[in-house]
Formats: structure tokens, sequence, C-alpha cells
């Protein structure tokens, strides 16, 4: 079974050698392949990854201009040969390894009509807030009352599928309401929908800034999401 795992990474410049460290088990499987998108970055993360491009089963991909997390993704998966296909964040809050438990759940390797997420667990030992538990919880009140199907922990990673599921999505958007996309339509068509822990740490990331960095940010990118949320709403059925 290959595999291709996208990473966009925006501005990741100090964490994108530990990141390939960390996918060393997931890269010594030669089927596995790695797609790192320098997601329009403004700093040396495209110089960074080129330091990684040697080791035959890496891909970069470039974008020149940072349009979302959605957006890099795309780019990633446009570019990716895996017949399944994965996609986690590159700071290294979630565990980039975390996608070969996800892949075990694959039994058989003629279904084609599966979704596996992570579902974030012990969030008050990885450091959360009790905001940002609040605005959690809050988003899977709001987008599962909007989309009329229980969409949780909507922004939990990895998200794997195969690449069948990929070829039929219609203009997905590119910010961050792009989980809330590949989540409803999986539910949408039936798919077969698995969900396994994996841990969130806050305090995992070693270089950059988050959206939740401080009070001001966090309302801001909220406020963004729920708009960004009624309009994909309008756009899909």
């Amino acid at each position: 079974m290959e595999t291709s795992l996208i990473i966009p990474c925006f501005n990741e410049e100090g964490n994108i050698d530990t990141l390939v460290k960390k996918c060393e088990t997931f890269l010594n499987d030669q089927k596995n392949q790695l797609v790192l998108v320098n997601n329009g970055s403004t700093d040396s993360t495209e110089k960074k990854i080129d330091q990684h491009t040697h080791i035959s089963n890496i891909l970069k991909v470039n974008v020149k201009k940072n349009e979302g997390f959605g957006y890099g993704v795309l780019e990633g998966l446009k570019m990716a040969s895996g017949n399944v296909l994965s996609y986690t964040h590159a700071d290294l809050q979630t565990d980039p390894n975390d996608v070969l438990e996800g892949i075990k759940l694959v039994k058989d390797k003629n279904d084609y009509n599966f979704f596996i997420k992570g579902k974030r667990v012990n969030k008050i030992k990885n450091n959360w807030s009790i905001l940002d538990l609040f605005i959690s919880y809050s988003m899977t009140l709001f987008e599962s009352f909007l989309f009329q199907k229980f969409l949780y922990d909507i922004h939990a990673q990895p998200v794997i599928f195969h690449r069948n599921f990929y070829k039929s999505w219609i203009s997905p958007p590119k910010d961050m309401t792009f989980d809330v996309y590949t989540y409803y339509l999986a539910k949408q068509k039936r798919y077969r929908i698995r969900r396994f822990p994996v841990n969130f740490n806050k305090l995992n990331r070693l270089s950059g800034t988050g959206n939740n960095e401080t009070l001001k940010k966090t309302i801001k990118g909220s406020l963004e999401h729920i708009i960004s949320s009624l309009n994909l709403r309008l756009k899909i059925k």
C-alpha cells in the first residue's frame, strides 16, 4: 500500500530537521512518500527542506504565496503519488508518526471508502488552556449545527483517505475550513469514519508562532473560521 503524507510548512525553518527526523520510521518503508510543502514561507523553510530532498522518498513542493493551510495541502496532493493520502501539521504539536497508527486501521486493501482522523486526547496534560478547550468544544457545537452532521474535534490530525475520495472533491476551501470540508464530505458520502487517539501538545513547537499564541489572535482566528464556515456551507450541499 503506497501512502503519501503531505505536510504544509509555513515559516517552519526551526522545525524542519526535527520533523524529518521524526518521519524516519515512515520513510524507512520505500512505498511511503513524504511531501513537504513550502507554503509561501518568508523565512528559510525552503532551504531547510532542500537539505533533505536527497532522501529518495521525500518530495518538495514550493508554493510562492501562502493562501492558507488547505491550499498547501491541495498543492501537495497534486504531486503525491500514493493511493492512500494523508496530511498533518508541521509544527510538531502533532506527531507525524501518528499516520502509521492510522494506516493500521485500513484492514482491506480493496477498501476505498474510508476516512481516518485523529482524536486528540489528554488535552489538559498536553497543555491546553481553558480557552483552548472552550473554543474546541464551541466549534464542535457550531459546526455540527451548521452542517447538520456531528463534527467533533475537527482540526485533529492526521487525516487519511483513499485517492478516490480526493478525486471527488469540488472546489475545496484553501483555509483552515479545509478540515471541515473533508470531514463533512466523508460523512455526507457515508464513508467508514474511524477516529483514533492522538496527543496534541501545545508546548512541543520548537520554533515559529501559531495562530493561538495570544488572546487577540485566538479570537480573531475563531471569528475568521466562523465566517469561512458560513461561506463554505453556502457552497456545498
